[in-house]
């Protein structure tokens, strides 16, 4: 019987629930008051400056209540879900502290949870494709889908009224009474060289999307974790080349390794001592008879992630909690010629109400002729497959300020999640995963690995404290 899987925070008694309440509405409060100080950006690259000022406007949009519609019960913007210090509960890497971020009740759709986990936003702008299921290939399209969507209450219904709703907004801005010049409209001037007064509703909102996408083009990691220094220190390769397999890659970052180590040469910098090493030798391990982490296979440096998507496991053990072990293998999954994606069925949250939904990620909108997880020789069905229950490959950067983890957020801690995945491991091995990532069954650790391992990743953290924009 599994019985491992860990409750996140979405799973909490009622009077929990009040104080996470509670905690939102204050966050979304303090964003409110934030979202009408023109120029105020926050977050640590995102203070580079920028000589046409797009990431101050996009900032300001990316803070602005005024885009959520008023027929639902809670306040919304792009920043309630991405937070960086606005909650008093301490900084986060632009994500909530819910296990699925809250969205407004509504009497079309009566849900309070998100389908999903909030990401960090963090190096978002590099990514081939967004969400955890790929269902947006650019900033922009991810942004419009974000103001007409869910997370600002509106219904599948009412993207138009969405749309106009946000031509409304702009043009009827006002700015800082304070500041001249400080109106969207002034804004969009100075910024882009367009009025948007004389355009339509659709190319004001493609312009609205293009500025909060040009704000978050600048939340960007930088190299000045424990672990970049411990590569720099020792003039280690940092990345992998464009055609390097990253097997490969971790094998000669080991090999240098060892041999600075036998030499006497290798040096830990604050923040990276001796367990941290432990684990980073763990991470980079594919095969051996040593601990395996495997994880370097998938979340290959600098930014620890491959793009890609895989089942590890995730939604499967989530199904199986509320279904019993074994229902997620005899749920029946349409083929490639049956199949209408995306599917209502299969981009949901588990119920015990509804036995047949679930969230199948990335099975929803892959590309089964274009899809990088098509091998030669398949047939449509079989890529299809293979896409069941896969999600994007997360960074780990960051992951100080990003619990609860996973894309549904199960579990609160690193330990809990590594926990996990070692189960989910010994499973696939056993041929228990439904479609399970050829990765997955690779790892081969212990609970002692456990430590080492949380050590290196959590020398994966920089100092995200805002610098704070000041006024001219």
């Amino acid at each position: 019987m599994h019985t491992t899987f860990k409750a996140g925070p979405d799973f909490v008694k009622p009077v929990a629930r009040f104080r996470w309440l509670k905690r939102f509405l204050f966050a979304s409060f303090v964003a409110a008051v934030v979202a009408n100080i023109p120029g105020w950006a926050s977050g640590g690259n995102d203070q580079k400056d920028n000589s046409n000022g797009a990431p101050v406007l996009g900032a300001r949009l990316f803070k602005d209540p005024r885009f959520a519609t008023a027929k639902g019960d809670l306040p919304a913007s792009c920043s309630h879900c991405h937070l960086l210090d606005e909650d008093p509960q301490g900084l986060r890497a632009h994500t909530d502290f819910l296990a699925r971020s809250w969205v407004s009740y509504r009497l079309g759709d009566p849900r309070r949870d998100e389908l999903r986990n909030s990401p960090t936003l963090f190096d978002v702008a590099k990514m081939p494709r967004l969400h955890f299921d790929g269902e947006f290939d650019s900033l922009e399209q991810l942004v419009k889908g974000t103001l007409s969507g869910r997370p600002m209450g509106w219904l599948p219904a009412e993207q138009q009224e969405a749309f106009e709703q946000i031509r409304r907004t702009v043009l009827a801005d006002t700015g800082d009474p304070k500041r001249p010049r400080s109106s969207y409209r002034e804004q969009f001037k100075q910024v882009y060289g367009v009025a948007l007064e004389g355009l339509s509703r659709d190319e004001v909102v493609q312009w609205v999307a293009r500025a909060i996408s040009d704000y978050v083009r600048t939340l960007n990691s930088e190299r000045t974790t424990p672990y970049d220094a411990f590569i720099a220190i020792n003039g280690l390769e940092s990345e992998p080349g464009k055609s390097d397999p990253v097997k490969f890659f971790a094998a000669r970052l080991l090999a240098r390794i060892s041999t600075l180590e036998g030499e006497g040469k290798l040096q830990l910098p604050k923040g990276f001592d001796s367990t941290a090493l432990a684990g980073m030798k763990i991470f980079l391990r594919t095969e051996g008879s040593g601990p395996v982490g495997n994880c370097v296979s998938c979340h290959a440096p600098p930014l620890f992630t491959d793009f890609s998507f895989h089942n590890m496991g995730i939604s499967q053990i989530e199904y199986d909690k509320l279904h019993g072990d074994g229902s997620f293998a005899e749920l029946r999954i349409p083929g490639a010629a049956e199949a209408v994606r995306p599917s209502h069925q299969f981009r949901e949250t588990p119920s015990k109400r509804r036995p047949g939904e679930v969230d199948l990620g990335y099975w929803n909108f892959g590309d089964l002729k274009s899809s990088p997880l098509r091998r030669a020789g398949e047939s449509d069905d079989q890529v299809l497959r293979r896409m069941i229950a896969t999600f994007k490959t997360p960074t780990l950067r960051h992951l100080r300020f990003t619990p609860p983890y996973m894309h549904n957020g199960a579990f609160g801690t690193l330990e809990d999640a590594l926990s996990e995945l070692i189960e989910l491991s010994d499973m696939s091995r056993a041929g228990r995963i439904r479609e399970g990532d050829d990765e997955l069954a690779k790892i081969r650790l212990r609970p002692d690995d456990i430590p080492p391992l949380v050590a290196f990743l959590n020398s994966l953290n920089q100092d995200l404290t805002p610098k704070r924009r000041t006024s001219d």
